[in-house]
């Protein structure tokens, strides 16, 4: 399960970051839905109709926490089953580099953005995050 995945990352390198409690993660998964449109509870949701173009990036993985900088940001697998807090983009891509090629997103507590890496390598940005996408996520 990718959550394991993360959380055995998580300890391996000591990046400090947070586990949401369930209405933690119901809060921000609303948000996303109000601020957005994102449904991150449901299935695929880059392959939905309204999602917008995505980049195929084999290595983007490593782009989005650079996309994320200094800000702190949300981790979460599809269906946000579980959603950790990240100090800042440095401390995501440690946990990325030590975890096993996963589907991630990742987002701003105030679903400013939202950011997927999927399966497929692409990257797909909703909100804030779409224009970085579709500029060819030149930082």
């Amino acid at each position: 399960m990718i959550s394991d995945h993360v959380s055995l990352a998580i300890s391996a390198t000591g990046v400090p970051a947070l586990l949401l409690c369930e209405e933690q993660r119901r809060v921000i998964v609303l948000r996303l839905l109000e601020r957005l449109g994102v449904n991150v509870f449901g299935r695929a949701p880059w392959d939905h109709p309204a999602a917008p173009l995505g980049m195929q990036k084999s290595d983007g993985w490593k782009l989005i926490p650079k996309y994320v900088g200094g800000r702190e940001c949300l981790l979460f697998p599809e269906g946000a089953g579980s959603m950790w807090t990240f100090s800042n983009g440095s401390d995501l891509l440690r946990v990325l580099e030590n975890c096993q090629a996963i589907e991630f997103y990742v987002a701003d507590k105030d679903a400013g953005y939202l950011l997927c890496f999927n399966h497929h390598d692409f990257i797909v940005g909703w909100g804030e995050a779409a224009q970085w996408v579709a500029n060819g996520l030149s930082t």
